[in-house]
């Protein structure tokens, strides 16, 4: 049998799309791809090609094993092979609206051009997100998803040449991307070629020496109103045939007619978000945070009115964040001589407590003072006494009172000393009726644990308010610190004052209710309002910074019931009904599509196994409590079996373990084999 293969020859059509044309070459069943890719080189004449591979469009596969023959892989007289470039560009999008123009290696497996983005992006843990795939077709018009949308939109599509600039330019294919320089001679070309296909088991040549992706440039930022920023309310059905978008993580780009130019989405696709770290993840914290956010705002995932409003604050405070360095206090945004100052401000109030007299002439890094008449009531909520005018003094950590501005300055001692580390403020602020007072809450449990301070203005309010705050962090007065918390403070005054004023324009409101809830709230209530609610609520968000708030924002995420929730629409046993299978991160749960009541629900925990007949495209699920057998039809079976094998897999690994490819690869539905072919120094940075 072995010498019947040896006599078989024929004529094997390779085509080469970069530059319109096609090579005849003779070949044998028994040739191996390296041989192939060596004749089609030499027909080619001067140039690097170390670029390139074999592709097989009918197949659509890759011919990825080197030393593999023709008989293996199928080949026959028939078939048309393409010599085509390996590296190409992709426009991506982030959860941020953020649009890079990436080149990446569209021969390697989606999980490890995944790796790779992230890598170049700075998000790790890549295995919590994937890429799916535009809703939209090259013109811009909504694609079929299987359902039927009333309205038919076009949008800026980004992937034209002349609308994107990250496309103009760059040819993906020059062999500038290669090791080789087009001056070497053409002999010695061949040579390096030919060793490298000696020695390779995995990899063509070129494309193990550059699997990375390499950002091109950023273009513009996503349009308002795309697609999973539009406050447009979906059905669950309508969610369902949107996740039939995501890419299979075993396949490779080509193999799911990813073209050179396209629009693909990066969004988190597993919601158990592994060591998230203030200090390493502020990319991964930022992505993590618009991605929780646009799905409150397009309600996504429901929500109740009390629940919004808290999201509507926490966002409130990200923007406020942003816009003043005062937040900025956590350790990814504190500034270097911030230390500095700090051990100054100590040393001071070292020196105050130890009695010692101020420098007159000290730098004004040093501690300052507040001093100044306001009322002041103290006891517990329900015991608060009646207010009365005092003489106050704001010094270090320590917040003090005298009955006139004489005793202070006469040196006779304080009435009550308080102190401030630990403590919290409350604001109780309303501009509209000139009620500028903040509750403090001390570290106390007798009847002196909460005080209240009355001021007659906003500059009196915002500049004891701010001082108090600094003091309750511990860090007494110094003038850089002072006036970048005065600064959040007069923000927050003026926005609360911008809201309550009729005549004021929106393109002024800093608090433009529309951006912070979604439509329904926006039809049940008034703008005034929803201000009103988001600013009540973000009274005691005032401490936190940046990252804090996301933080917050996230968490409180992903507490909510419907968290976390990917759905499909299946079809159980013989039945022609629809029903909805809903995959979270720990369980799996059958709703009813027309009332979303859970039917039943299977926890991971308790589930014993569960099978693909990839034939008849039918998942069966062995559970403690029963078996379930099913086909999907809002999407393909694999990305079905993708989510529960990854979910599953995700939640059993502990932290700082190291995730294993190959059982990842297994449990999400994969071929072992494709673990065999590009990729393997992308495999090892999973290590």
């Amino acid at each position: 049998m072995v010498e019947e293969r040896k006599e078989l020859d024929w004529d094997l059509l390779v085509s080469v799309p970069d530059k319109g044309v096609q090579r005849k070459l003779r070949v044998t069943s028994n040739e191996s791809v390296s041989a192939i890719i060596l004749k089609v080189v030499s027909k080619l004449g001067d140039s690097d090609w170390n670029n390139y591979a074999l592709w097989w469009p009918d197949k659509q596969i890759w011919l990825s094993k080197p030393r593999q023959t023709l008989y293996a892989y199928g080949i026959m007289s028939n078939a048309v092979l393409e010599f085509t470039c390996v590296h190409r560009q992709l426009v991506i999008e982030l959860p941020s609206k953020s649009r890079f123009s990436i080149r990446v290696h569209f021969a390697m497996m989606t999980f490890y051009v995944i790796k790779e983005i992230c890598d170049a992006l700075g998000i790790r843990h890549s295995e919590e997100l994937s890429l799916m795939k535009s809703p939209f077709d090259r013109e811009g018009y909504v694609k079929s998803t299987g359902y039927h949308r009333a309205k038919v939109k076009k949008l800026h599509d980004p992937r034209s040449r002349e609308n994107s600039p990250g496309l103009e330019g760059v040819d993906s294919s020059s062999p500038s991307h290669t090791p080789d320089s087009p001056s070497t001679p053409r002999k010695q070309r061949m040579q390096n070629l030919a060793a490298a296909l000696e020695h390779q088991d995995t990899a063509l040549p070129g494309t193990g020496i550059d699997s990375g992706a390499v950002i091109l440039r950023k273009l513009e930022n996503a349009p308002d109103g795309g697609f999973f920023s539009e406050k447009l309310h979906r059905s669950s059905i309508e969610k369902a045939f949107i996740n039939g978008l995501w890419l299979d993580s075993s396949k490779t780009l080509f193999e799911q007619e990813v073209k050179e130019g396209d629009l693909l989405y990066l969004r988190f696709k597993y919601y158990t978000f592994m060591d998230i770290d203030t200090r390493n993840d502020e990319t991964r914290i930022n992505q993590l945070y618009e991605q929780a956010k646009w799905s409150i705002l397009t309600e996504e995932v429901d929500c109740t009115e009390e629940e919004a409003y808290t999201f509507a604050a926490l966002q409130f405070q990200v923007k406020l964040a942003h816009t003043s360095p005062a937040y900025h206090q956590g350790p990814v945004a504190q500034t270097v001589d911030e230390p500095i100052t700090d051990i100054n401000a100590a040393i001071d109030q070292l020196q105050i407590e130890l009695g010692q007299t101020k420098d007159p002439n000290a730098s004004e890094s040093r501690a300052l003072q507040l001093t100044g008449y306001c009322k002041f009531s103290k006891g517990t909520r329900m015991t608060l006494k009646v207010a009365k005018r005092y003489f106050f003094l704001l010094k270090g950590t320590s917040l003090s009172y005298y009955k006139h501005e004489d005793s202070y300055s006469q040196g006779e001692p304080a009435m009550q000393r308080f102190n401030l580390t630990g403590a919290e403020a409350i604001p109780e602020l309303d501009v509209s009726k000139r009620k500028y007072i903040f509750r403090i809450l001390l570290p106390s449990s007798d009847d002196t644990g909460e005080i209240r301070l009355f001021f007659d203005t906003a500059d009196e309010y915002s500049s004891w308010m701010a001082g108090c705050r600094m003091a309750m962090k511990g860090r007494p007065l110094v003038k850089q610190g002072y006036e970048q918390e005065l600064s959040s403070i007069k923000a927050f005054v003026s926005m609360q004052d911008k809201s309550d004023t009729s005549h004021t324009t929106s393109e002024h409101d800093e608090l433009r209710p529309e951006d912070f809830v979604g439509a329904r709230m926006l039809k049940k209530h008034k703008p005034k309002v929803i201000a009103r609610q988001i600013l009540d609520a973000h009274s005691s968000m005032l401490n936190m910074s940046l990252l804090d708030a996301k933080m917050q924002y996230i968490r409180n995420w992903q507490a909510l019931q419907a968290f976390g929730i990917t759905y499909f629409v299946i079809r159980v046993g013989k039945s022609k009904k629809d029903e909805l299978l809903g995959i979270a991160y720990n369980r799996l749960i059958l709703f009813d599509p027309n009332t979303m009541e859970e039917k039943k629900v299977w926890r991971y925990s308790a589930m014993k196994s569960w099978h693909v007949n990839w034939e008849s495209k039918e998942m069966r699920i062995d559970h403690e409590q029963n078996r379930i057998a099913f086909t999907c039809t809002s999407a393909d079976l694999k990305l079905v079996h993708e989510f529960i094998g990854g979910n599953i897999w995700l939640s059993l690994r502990k932290p700082g373990e190291d995730l294993d490819v190959g059982m990842f690869v297994k449990l999400t539905g994969g071929v072992t084999n494709n673990l065999e072919g590009w990729g393997a120094e992308t495999m090892a940075k999973f290590k």
